[in-house]
């Protein structure tokens, strides 16, 4: 949030759109922090988006200038007059088939002026599952994770200044399997390309990451920040 308020008085007037609200706890924190705007809250999940409303009408958030929508797979792509002073996605993009049409697509929603920030697991996450499997023998099951320097070069090919930093972040877990189980608690487990291993598999892959660590299975999270400004036209 605090990269947010260099930007606060430099947005165009607008609504204020977030992809993948999810618990609602960035969502809240954008109210608290631009009160006057009228917010757009969107996440692909029904039950995600019960809950940030629940969430916001506990900490007395809820006003007629917030309304929630099912994100569909063809928001961004349909024709609509609404266009939005910024656009603001938390660990959200990364789950979209294209992440750069994605936010390519994202970027014409907003208002000349109007900012993109967005953050997600990039390309060089977890490459220790990658590197055991290789070994082993194994398909690798983990989702593809978007390429930065690509996305920020197809932004760019557009009217919108792009700027983006990456840094690593390391989760230290009992086992293995205590990582993949993270995984499926945060809803990050699903395959996206239908792969799986069999029992047999998995539990070669466990044991031999296991035998591996020093103790603790180490787990490297590559963080991406990118934000965006679409050129005033």
């Amino acid at each position: 949030m605090s990269s947010l308020i260099p930007w606060q008085g430099m947005l165009p007037d607008g609504p204020i759109l977030e992809v993948g609200c999810r618990t609602g706890f960035l969502t809240e924190k954008l109210l608290r922090q631009f009160p006057e705007r009228e917010f757009l809250i969107m996440d692909s999940s029904s039950e995600m988006l019960a809950f940030c409303k629940q969430r916001l009408d506990e900490e007395g958030l809820l006003t007629d200038k917030v309304r929630f929508q099912l994100l569909s797979s063809d928001f961004f792509s349909a024709e609509g007059e609404e266009r939005f002073a910024m656009i603001v996605s938390n660990f959200a993009v990364h789950w979209q088939k294209d992440t750069s049409l994605f936010l390519q697509r994202s970027t014409d929603k907003l208002l000349p002026g109007g900012l993109i920030l967005c953050s997600f697991p990039g390309n060089h996450s977890y490459p220790d599952w990658y590197e055991h499997c290789l070994k082993l023998g194994l398909p690798h099951t983990a989702n593809p994770l978007p390429d930065v320097e690509e996305v920020a070069v197809k932004l760019s090919m557009g009217p919108m200044q792009i700027d983006y930093y990456e840094n690593d972040l390391y989760q230290e877990f009992d086992s293995s399997l205590d990582f993949f189980l993270h995984l499926k608690r945060i809803g990050a487990a699903e395959s996206t390309l239908g792969k799986s291993l069999n029992y047999k598999q998995f539990k070669l892959l466990t044991d031999h990451w296991d035998k591996q660590a020093d103790d603790k299975v180490k787990i490297k999270w590559h963080i991406v920040y990118l934000a965006g400004k679409k050129d005033l036209i």
